[in-house]
């Protein structure tokens, strides 16, 4: 067995092939990485309302939420960077002027806009339907962590980019879903990396003590930081040309090879 690490992992196409079903070989290898003293956390886009019971059973030590706005650690809330108000309603008056289908997540639940439903597939809003609200509804606008939107004829991802790059940080998201494209956006700084080096700390250990695991461009920032940084073969090209290595597909048990590669099993 390796010295002790720190391990990220991302959800969607990381540890699931497809929504909320953990394979049994990556099951096994989370399982047996945590018996044998590693220190796993959940590292995900999703917001904390979004996590499925299925996903938490696995067995972590913390949960890294909404790319990195929202930390917990044993099931206490320890962390949070919430987009502050002027930005907040910038980024609002921007989607609602171009008609746009758009999320803010919030730990406890998503407010989505109205275009949100009506391009949305049903599967993903049966998923979804006792964590969503729609956005007439009363919410604190100091608790949103993340702003999600879908790309459109009026939305284009480099626009977007081109209007709020600067004051905020932007990913591709990774919605596992044909059709749903578009981006995450969040306060500046705020990303899995910046979230890794947090917990890092609060475990008093270093970024080299750290393996990440991810498959979309969000992971990006999170895979940099760590000391190794694995990309899923089934992941974003750009991420595995950065990444320090790439695992197996995550429906062929690419996860759990590459717990057994590194020591961690």
């Amino acid at each position: 067995m390796t010295s002790r690490k720190l391990i990220f992992l991302d959800i969607d196409g990381t540890l699931t092939p497809y929504i909320n079903h953990v394979p049994a070989s990556a099951l096994a290898a989370c399982r047996a990485a945590r018996n044998n003293g590693h220190l796993l956390y959940i590292a995900t886009g999703r917001s904390r309302s979004h996590i499925h019971e299925s996903i938490i059973a696995v067995g972590f030590d913390g949960i890294i939420c909404s790319g990195g706005a929202y930390i917990e650690i044993e099931g206490q809330a320890v962390f949070s960077a919430f987009m502050p108000q002027a930005q907040l309603e910038r980024l609002i008056a921007y989607f609602n002027g171009r008609n746009a289908s758009y999320s803010l997540e919030l730990p406890e639940k998503v407010i989505a806009s109205p275009q949100f439903y009506s391009f949305a597939p049903r599967a993903l809003l049966r998923m979804l339907r006792n964590s969503y609200a729609p956005l007439g509804e009363t919410f604190d606008k100091e608790r949103v962590c993340k702003l999600v939107f879908m790309e459109s004829k009026d939305v284009r991802f480099e626009d977007v980019q081109n209007e709020f790059g600067a004051d905020c940080e932007l990913f591709r998201n990774s919605i596992p879903i044909p059709g749903m494209s578009g981006g995450e956006i969040s306060a500046k700084g705020v990303h899995k990396g910046s979230a890794a080096a947090w917990v890092a700390r609060y475990h008093g250990m270093d970024r080299a003590d750290a393996i990440a695991f991810g498959d979309s461009d969000n992971d990006r920032a999170m895979l940099e930081y760590a000391g190794v940084g694995v990309a899923m073969e089934n992941g974003d090209e750009a991420l595995k040309r950065m990444a320090d290595d790439v695992a197996g597909h995550v429906r062929r048990g690419g996860l759990a090879k590459a717990f057994k590669k590194y020591g961690l099993v």
